[in-house]
């Protein structure tokens, strides 16, 4: 019996640490986590569905692209920017909403100026992960005497000029010819002023277009944390970061890279009381092109995920 009331006693004493810790971090209030992977040409992005206040489950509704995301209760908004960008966040959740509110607000007047200021017959560009990720930094960081209770998280495909292993050999031999012809002619003369430069020998370089991942990371004000793997946010980020490194590997495919994100995100939340109840991973995939591709040839796919606690 006296067994039994001291492992109750501890349960108890553990469980009230546990709350004042989650009390004392407003971030960590309502739960929630996020994990982000890269891929080949491809990004997944794994959110639960739990909304908690503290130990408590208010509700479990997953994200839906039928409902208002400002009315299911889930406090991971998502916020689409365009087609190859995916911003979403764990923390408080009226901070969530003022948060997403204002970035939209910045969204839509740079997406007004940027439309201003172009010419008649120039093509449409969108705002590629980096430039978002910095907007949102200066955001976080504008308001840091009162700042935004959220640790947002970027996800994306940015387009990158890459230079090929070949070589433009054309170019190169035909420099070398014409400077070995400028040589002859210039020994043949004899006169010392008609001696001109011989031209030098260009290499030009193979180049190409494609999709690369970005992932990024910030605290609440703004400090960035980029990575070429995987990103995570929230309550479970230490089981995340386990579970995420030993299942991850370089180039995953489509649904290869939402399988082992999907598997290392439940592993983890299966650990932690504050996420469950399932997840929703989003994959962002650039589609094969002979030209590389661009912006215009992404698709998101959304994947539903259930936890052995449902």
């Amino acid at each position: 019996m006296r067994a039994v009331i001291t492992t109750l006693l501890i349960v108890v004493s553990f469980l009230s640490i546990c709350a004042a810790q989650q009390r004392s971090d407003p971030t960590k209030f309502n739960g929630g986590s996020i994990l982000a992977m890269a891929g080949r040409n491809s990004v997944a992005i794994a959110i639960d569905s739990r909304f908690g206040l503290g130990m408590q489950t208010i509700s479990t509704t997953a994200p839906s692209p039928d409902e208002d995301d400002n009315n299911h209760g889930n406090p991971r908004i998502l916020l689409l920017p365009n087609s190859n960008t995916l911003l979403a966040w764990t923390g408080l959740y009226g901070d969530g909403l003022g948060f997403a509110d204002e970035m939209s607000v910045l969204l839509a007047s740079k997406v007004r100026r940027a439309g201003g200021m172009r010419f008649d017959g120039s093509t449409r560009k969108t705002m590629n992960p980096r430039a978002i990720a910095m907007l949102m930094s200066h955001l976080l960081y504008r308001r840091r005497n009162a700042p935004y209770y959220v640790e947002p998280v970027i996800v994306g495909l940015e387009t990158v000029l890459v230079k090929e292993d070949g070589l433009m050999e054309m170019q190169t031999t035909k420099a070398i010819a014409a400077a070995a012809t400028t040589n002859t002619n210039e020994e043949e003369s004899s006169q010392p002023s008609s001696l001109s430069k011989a031209p030098e020998a260009t290499i030009r370089y193979k180049t190409k277009t494609i999709q690369r991942p970005y992932l990024c990371t910030s605290d609440m004000l703004g400090a960035q944390s980029t990575s070429h793997s995987f990103v995570c946010s929230g309550v479970a980020s230490r089981s995340l970061h386990g579970t995420a490194e030993a299942l991850w590997r370089p180039n995953l495919e489509g649904e290869e890279l939402v399988d082992i994100c999907g598997r290392a995100f439940v592993s983890a939340l299966e650990r932690d009381c504050y996420s469950g109840y399932g997840a929703v991973v989003y994959l962002i995939q650039a589609k094969e092109t002979t030209d590389g591709g661009n912006e215009s040839d992404v698709c998101i796919v959304e994947y539903c995920i259930s936890s052995r606690n449902d």
